[in-house]
């Protein structure tokens, strides 16, 4: 990332006044790889990270007096909460908040913080990379050609062009994925119980019911969070109500496709392919049957790690930590019935 460019995204979501005043906090920094910008919003508190190969005690004892917590994949679990009898905010180094007990922390008191649409663009981009690259199946011509082969007749791809996208999800992801395809003169169906048709209007799509989004679309992506209501979204019969060659793409989380049925769908139709950048259980195992179809395509929970949404998730999880601690409400609340809890932040000002 050039300084340049850092700058620009500092300016972007830098809040002002980031010194902490009165009492020094304890910040976690619960996992690797959080851009330096966000480190930097933070100097001002004892900054603690996660040795290598901590053990189970030895996180719970680092989280007893910490004021904030900031997390990736960091499971921030109904015992640590317990043990961690001065936090006051998770932040998340994302959107999703699986990883988060949620209703334990707005029990006590502790907000939890996302970081809104910090990283809507990169994994709408992923989507679409994923769709292309499976509807042409170029891992496939790859390692044909670095397997000294050369048979260009074996690898026909389809095109996007004209074909129907179907969107599952109409949130920041979701509404950037129907204005990409619109680039490729696609047209946009959209299922999305909690908007309406003028929302989906407004960025290019129709609006369906799933039976009817699954029966059309040539093309399918999921961006939907993780809850009881959308475990197995995408089940053996959603599987089998899809259009006879489509494809699916999952970029937002596991659990929303029966991972079995899905591979029944791949090996005996109707899906002719299909892309998972995440899994019911991650890492996803060697072993697993899914990994041995050639007509999926698989990479490691990076649709929303482009090195500019890093950035952007670094600085947005920092800046909500620093308006909580602050006695603020951070600019993307998860739970905000927690603002009716005073029991660990005394809440004096609203996000601005």
């Amino acid at each position: 990332m050039s300084t340049l460019c850092s700058a620009a995204f500092m300016a972007d979501h830098h809040s002002p006044g980031i010194t902490l005043s009165g009492t020094e906090h304890k910040i976690l920094i619960a996992d690797a790889n959080i851009a330096a910008e966000g480190y930097e919003l933070l100097e001002s508190a004892t900054l603690l990270t996660v040795p290598e190969r901590a053990t189970d005690s030895q996180i719970l004892d680092m989280v007893r007096d910490v004021d904030a917590i900031l997390a990736r994949t960091f499971v921030v679990s109904t015992e640590l909460i317990q043990h961690a009898a001065a936090l006051k905010v998770v932040s998340r180094h994302g959107v999703g908040v699986d990883n988060v007990d949620v209703a334990e922390c707005t029990r006590r008191g502790i907000a939890v913080a996302v970081t809104g649409d910090a990283n809507s663009q990169a994994v709408a981009e992923h989507a679409i990379a994923c769709i292309l690259a499976v509807a042409n199946r170029v891992a496939g011509a790859d390692a044909h050609v670095r397997d000294g082969q050369w048979e260009r007749n074996r690898w026909v791809g389809v095109e996007l062009y004209r074909k129907v996208m179907g969107v599952i999800g109409l949130g920041p992801i979701g509404s950037r994925t129907a204005r990409i395809a619109q680039g490729f003169e696609m047209e946009v169906l959209a299922c999305d119980p909690y908007t309406t048709a003028e929302r989906a209007q407004a960025v290019g799509a129709t609006l369906v019911d799933l039976p009817a989004l699954l029966q059309r679309a040539d093309f399918i992506s999921i961006h939907v969070p993780l809850t009881a209501e959308t475990r197995h979204l995408i089940g053996r019969e959603q599987l089998a109500a899809m259009k006879p060659g489509s494809i699916l793409v999952n970029t937002a989380r596991g659990g929303l496709v029966d991972e079995h049925a899905l591979g029944e769908a791949l090996v005996s139709g109707p899906l002719a392919g299909a892309a998972l950048d995440v899994f019911k259980q991650e890492p996803i195992p060697p072993d697993h049957p899914l990994l041995s179809l050639e007509n999926l395509l698989v990479s490691p929970h990076i649709a929303g790690q482009s090195a500019e949404s890093m950035v952007r998730m670094a600085i947005g999880a920092a800046d909500n930590i620093l308006r909580v601690l602050r006695g603020e409400e951070p600019s993307h609340l998860a739970n905000p019935k927690v603002l009716e809890n005073r029991s660990r932040v005394a809440w004096t000002r609203s996000a601005t």
